[in-house]
């Protein structure tokens, strides 16, 4: 029973890993359990939310991956000189 519970660090990450939905079930449930009696981490994962729905909103710029190659050719060369 005790390792069914978890520490406020194991909980910060798995709190990031369930946006990304890397949990496993039995990471799922420790996440929860922690949750109900732990407010620090409760309101840290609802600012992370909170955050991360922001962040999808945002307007993002996507560039191709010719792109990119030429963009890391440029710097390659720059650094060269």
């Amino acid at each position: 029973m005790g390792r069914f519970f978890i520490n406020c660090d194991e909980a910060s990450i798995l709190s990031t890993r369930k946006q990304y939905g890397d949990l496993n079930s039995k990471e799922t449930f420790r996440h929860k359990l922690h949750q109900r009696h732990c407010i620090r981490c409760k309101s840290f994962h609802k600012k992370n939310e909170f955050f991360q729905r922001k962040l999808k909103r945002l307007k993002w710029v996507a560039m191709s991956d010719s792109q990119k190659n030429i963009i890391k050719k440029r710097i390659a060369e720059f650094l060269k000189k």
